[in-house]
């Protein structure tokens, strides 16, 4: 299943951007941390505890707009338990940049599709996990600390559509984030 993910990311990449534009774009790694909370579960009434998020990416700058291909990691733990939620998530991201002509701040829009293997870890060794469809939308801003290297600050809010866990009960996942990275093109 993961090799799935990975081709249907790198699909992703490849079909959106022409030849042409392929070649005129800037190729860039970035790596991300994030302050991750996790909205309470209302099919399955659970609450989760603030958590973090790691991810990173590689991608494509094409001047109003970047393309790329993430892998993230987040784990939060469940509250009042020792059970913990782990999310993997492959995501193919557009990023459109808005360009303000005299400020050094620059915005930017993004939103994401992909897959997130969901697991439940017990705290006693047992775990449960689903793979699902996943998508996310956010707004962020960068700004150049030296040249081809961006320090982004990002909100982005993510879904999970209702993995099935723990005792085949359905838990609704969606996730507020709150990112720095470093974006690096070469």
């Amino acid at each position: 299943m993961k090799k799935a993910a990975v081709a249907l990311l790198a699909g992703f990449v490849a079909l959106s951007s022409s030849v042409s534009s392929a070649f005129a774009a800037k190729p860039y790694l970035s790596g991300r941390f994030a302050v991750s909370m996790l909205s309470d579960s209302e099919i399955t009434p659970l609450s989760y505890d603030t958590g973090y998020m790691l991810a990173g990416a590689v991608g494509l700058d094409n001047g109003p707009y970047r393309i790329e291909a993430e892998l993230g990691r987040q784990n939060s733990g469940v509250s009042k338990s020792l059970r913990s939620l782990v999310m993997t998530t492959y995501m193919g991201n557009l990023s459109f940049d808005l360009d303000l002509p005299v400020a050094p701040l620059k915005p930017f829009i993004s939103a994401g599709v992909g897959l997130a293997n969901v697991k439940e870890d017990d705290g006693i060794g047992g775990n449960v996990d689903d793979m699902v469809f996943a998508w996310q939308i956010g707004a962020g801003a960068g700004f150049d600390v030296a040249p081809l290297v961006t320090l982004e600050v990002q909100y982005r809010y993510l879904v999970a559509n209702d993995p099935e866990l723990a005792e085949h009960k359905k838990y609704t996942i969606d996730n507020h984030n709150v990112l720095l990275g470093l974006r690096a093109g070469f």
